[in-house]
């Protein structure tokens, strides 16, 4: 069973070149719990990335030495 999220836009039209663009943000509509477990999986994600490549500079680094 899939539940609908609702959104928040914003919309914004702005000047490109000789014409105008509209640019719509949609901003999805959480519960501080969603949004806390939400934050936590990227910040997991995020660090799992920078340790990835913080051990390969490191690697480089001790190679050289």
């Amino acid at each position: 069973m899939q539940t609908t999220v609702e959104y928040e836009v914003e919309e914004e039209i702005v000047p490109f070149e000789n014409d105008t663009i509209r640019i719509v943000n949609r901003i999805p509509i959480l519960t501080p719990e969603e949004k806390a477990r939400r934050k936590r999986e990227i910040e997991t994600l995020l660090y799992d990335v920078f340790i990835k490549y913080t051990d390969k500079k490191r690697l480089v680094a001790e190679c050289m030495n």
